[in-house]
């Protein structure tokens, strides 16, 4: 009767856990509720006193971030990237073209966890986190197929409001955690690099050595980088 009892547990476990599947990049995003933690366990825990919050780029504080969060938590979270138009982004006081956030599963629904600011106190819908920082929900998600919009992730620049696909004020994209950067992702999608040369690269686990760059650049400013600043910091940090 225990053998039985036990069993039944175990499947009961099972079948509450709630996965979702980043099918193109064949990634999944465990649930946190199965291990135990909550959302805004996560958020509380987030550094944001080892990275300079105001002197370093989002994609340096999102890497970390999402490092932590699988080698302390076994968490295998996302990251989600926004895209500005000219009237989200460089038109107004925002001289951003991107941003992007760490993303978790919680009973299968992604929640943006996005520690960098003071006024976000906690974990945000992934529409309130797109309306925070674009002022808009009127948003596209790109497919695998958009081409002409993944293109723009070489670029550096704003994208255009009006597309093929419609007009919108912003765009986005949710990948696998161990992308650092746009270019990372377009890469990935197209099949080859900025110059149009035939290129694979995949992040379903994270390269040690972009973390650690990212660390780097996330630790210390550019004259502090210039002498050598933050190595040994970061060293430490990677080890730990």
């Amino acid at each position: 009767m225990h053998k039985l009892w036990l069993a039944l547990l175990l499947l009961s476990t099972v079948a509450q856990a709630q996965n979702i599947t980043l099918e193109s990049h064949n990634y999944v995003l465990n649930d946190i509720k199965e291990l135990g933690i909550t959302k805004e366990a996560l958020f509380s825990k987030m550094d944001r006193s080892f990275i300079k919050l105001g002197g370093s780029i989002c994609a340096n504080r999102a890497q970390m971030w999402t490092y932590d969060f699988k080698r302390f938590q076994n968490v295998d979270s996302a990251k989600m990237f926004l895209f500005y138009t000219k009237r989200t982004g460089e038109g107004t006081t925002k001289t951003w073209w991107y941003h992007v956030t760490p993303v978790v599963n919680e009973a299968g629904k992604i929640w943006a966890l996005d520690a960098g600011f003071p006024k976000i106190k906690g974990p945000l819908d992934p529409m309130e986190w797109l309306n925070f920082f674009a002022g808009s929900k009127n948003c596209r998600e790109i497919q695998d197929t958009d081409t002409e919009l993944i293109e723009l992730m070489f670029k550096g620049r704003t994208f255009p409001e009006n597309t093929v696909y419609g007009k919108y004020d912003c765009y986005y994209r949710v990948v696998p955690a161990p992308y650092w950067f746009p270019s990372s992702i377009a890469t990935n999608l197209l099949g080859r690099d900025s110059q149009g040369r035939p290129a694979r690269l995949e992040r379903t686990e994270f390269n040690k050595g972009e973390v650690y760059q990212a660390c780097v650049e996330a630790v210390t400013g550019a004259f502090g980088r210039f002498f050598g600043g933050g190595k040994k910091k970061c060293q430490d940090w990677m080890n730990q």
